[in-house]
């Protein structure tokens, strides 16, 4: 008869973080809307916002600033999980899920670049 051992079960901690991988590509795209949406609204410059690149440096600002403390946190959350367990099979999955969302965003960046020109 073989031992057969139960399968753990995931903790909160390493479902959040792989909720927080899968969010690199989508949560700046729903932040920048956000931002742009209160800008075009608001019009704190007075600036003609039926141009496309009205309040653009505010925008981006406030994107590439969310990815970034986005990935402070994912960094943070994996580093706990790996201390806890160990070992690296801990954290494969939330690191192959963010590594598919680094390397998505930056095809499709490079891609918007060639087709706009």
């Amino acid at each position: 008869m073989t031992d057969v051992t139960p399968a753990r079960r995931p903790t909160r901690l390493y479902n959040v973080s792989i909720l927080l991988s899968s969010l690199v590509i989508g949560f700046p795209i729903l932040v920048g809307r956000l931002v742009e949406a209160v800008l075009d609204t608001l019009n704190p410059a007075d600036v003609d916002t039926t141009q496309d690149l009205a309040y653009l440096r505010e925008i981006l600002g406030f994107s590439f600033g969310s990815v970034g403390v986005l990935l402070v946190v994912i960094v943070v959350v994996l580093a706990i999980l790996y201390r806890r367990a160990k070992t690296l099979d801990a954290i494969a999955l939330p690191l192959l899920i963010l590594a598919v969302q680094i390397v998505v965003g930056v095809v499709v960046l490079l891609l918007t670049g060639l087709t706009n020109r």
